[in-house]
């Protein structure tokens, strides 16, 4: 039983004794009471007053307050971000913080904590909010950050927590907190987290933790509905709202046009930027396992996603990709095709994959600038269907062993089984870039996979390993030299490689030069000049524009 609290004071009983001299004793000041101030004595005309004793001749008077620095301590107020912060420089060609207070640099995230500078951050699951980092890994992660509420910058203090929906009688409490804005996507798995361990296990107690996550997945809710939910349940924690059984029962009937409206209106607007690099998988939390299995194949089959036989989500409605590659335009043009080359694992794509990227930006990294060398591994073939390396002049034979060159025995392209012979390119200087026309191609994107489709990494499905990766499966005869386009030495013009070939003068020796290791970049530019006066199709791409696979319009 709850003890009765105290009866509040009343007035004095007539009856009760009162001693007019009982006083309640007086609490000892917490600092000394100054002295009264008294009027100032007047000074003399040489400044001293009267009543003051001047010190002895040779003696200096010691002022009565010492200021001294306190032992260690230092005038520079320290941050616990010391040592993560950007320098200036690193921030002149970084995008602007979006609607998320995030910043990218190719795939990158950053953020700008208010008043202190710029770090680069990550994700921690086990925070559930980014933490600053070293971007070089030297340095142990650095604190979590919290985004300012409206507003893009972030701080290290940790935004208040919500009070608990019951009060300590456990009656329902009535939320009174304004309507907030649009939850980040950083909210949405902890949502989903607080919906499972906390208002789901109070409303099935009986349910084990698995059960219930296959309950909240039978909803087919999107990550804003999610939050819809947990705050509902906030308000009322006693039921689930009538809104969430009914949209449970729509989006299960397969006849129903509206059954992806929700999701849909959420999602699709985030797979281009997903695809870019403007937005990382993890800030999507665990998607694919938010809603049931049959619900999501569908969804994604809405999308425009197909399943090959790697359980990888292809697309066929990709335009183009950028590739980096030491091979000439004139290897390709003479053999008809571009040839998958070096081993690359298998279970990604249906027939042998071709890795090529998403963004310009990268393929010109990957290009060094179109002024660095080539791997020198790939120089060791004189050509894409040499099956063994040769060796350089003045080189000891190489030992027998496996191809590197990993072109299926089912191809109908013959390989050159040739061992020992002497390379002809390994002097190469440069790097080629080239657009790939990958139209009605099966291309398998790294980002959306992990997305969409990450539980087929339990089940042995393989993604690309590299950020804004993407896979081509190509056919038996490799990818047609017709879909490959040579970028200019500027990168923002591009021709196809048959036409570049057949502008090229009988006899020319552009490609002889090129591998002994001239720096002749300014022809293949004069040759796709050529192809432009010919009137054959040019592709141009605008140098004031961040280029990726989607932006690709090839001409007519």
């Amino acid at each position: 039983m709850r003890p009765k609290p105290p009866a509040p004071p009343g007035p004095v009983r007539p009856n009760t004794p009162v001693d007019p001299l009982a006083q309640p004793p007086r609490l000892r000041p917490l600092f000394p009471q100054p002295p009264q101030h008294q009027s100032p004595e007047p000074f003399t005309s040489r400044g001293q007053n009267p009543g003051h004793t001047p010190p002895p001749a040779g003696t200096s008077e010691q002022p009565r307050v010492q200021i001294s620095d306190l032992p260690g301590g230092s005038r520079q107020t320290p941050t616990s971000l010391n040592g993560y912060l950007l320098s200036p420089g690193l921030l002149r060609n970084m995008q602007p913080a979006n609607e998320e207070g995030l910043r990218y640099i190719v795939g990158r995230q950053f953020v700008d904590v208010k008043e202190i500078g710029t770090v680069y951050v990550e994700f921690d699951d086990s925070l559930g909010t980014y933490r600053a980092m070293d971007p070089y890994r030297k340095l142990a992660p650095g604190p979590a950050l919290h985004r300012n509420t409206g507003e893009t910058t972030w701080s290290l203090s940790r935004p208040l927590k919500r009070p608990h929906p019951t009060d300590s009688d456990g009656a329902a409490v009535v939320s009174s907190k304004q309507p907030s804005p649009e939850p980040l996507p950083i909210h949405l798995k902890a949502a989903t987290t607080e919906l499972l361990n906390e208002h789901f296990k109070r409303l099935y107690p009986q349910m084990t933790h698995g059960e219930r996550v296959v309950l909240l997945r039978s909803y087919n809710l999107s990550p804003r509905q999610h939050v819809r939910l947990r705050d509902d349940l906030i308000t009322n924690p006693l039921m689930l709202p009538r809104w969430a059984d009914s949209h449970k029962l729509r989006s299960m009937d397969v006849d129903d046009p509206t059954r992806f409206d929700a999701l849909h209106q959420e999602i699709e607007p985030l797979l281009l930027p997903l695809r870019n690099g403007k937005l990382l998988p993890r800030d999507l939390g665990d998607f694919d396992e938010s809603v049931s299995a049959e619900f999501l194949e569908a969804f994604r089959a809405k999308l425009g996603y197909l399943r090959n036989i790697s359980g990888c989500l292809y697309r066929k409605d990709i335009p183009g990709l950028f590739r980096a590659d030491e091979r000439t335009p004139f290897e390709f043009y003479n053999d008809d095709r571009m040839l998958p080359r070096l081993k690359h694992p298998r279970g990604a794509t249906t027939e042998k994959p071709i890795s090529a990227t998403v963004s310009l930006q990268l393929v010109k990294a990957y290009a060094h600038n179109g002024i660095g060398s080539p791997d020198p591994d790939y120089l060791r073939y004189n050509n894409q269907k040499n099956k063994y390396p040769g060796r350089k002049p003045g080189e000891p034979d190489v030992e027998p062993g496996e191809s590197d060159n990993d072109w299926s025995d089912v191809s109908d392209v013959e390989l050159d089984a040739e061992r020992n012979y002497e390379t002809i390119r390994h002097n190469q200087q440069f790097v080629f870039a080239y657009v790939i026309d990958t139209r009605n191609m099966e291309v398998v994107l790294r980002e959306e996979n992990h997305v969409l489709n990450d539980a087929a990494t339990r089940k042995g499905a393989w993604f690309p390993d590299d950020e804004l990766e993407a896979l081509i499966s190509t056919s038996k005869r490799g990818i047609e030299s017709q879909r490959l386009w040579l970028l200019d030495s500027t990168l923002t013009r591009a021709a196809k490689v048959d036409d570049i070939s057949q502008q090229a003068k009988y006899g020319d020796s552009i490609e002889e030069r090129t591998h002994s290791g001239a720096f002749n970049r300014h022809e293949y530019d004069a040759l796709i000049d050529k192809v432009a006066l010919a009137g054959k199709p040019t592709l141009t791409l605008d140098p004031g524009q961040e280029w990726f696979a989607n932006d690709i319009v090839w001409p007519e």
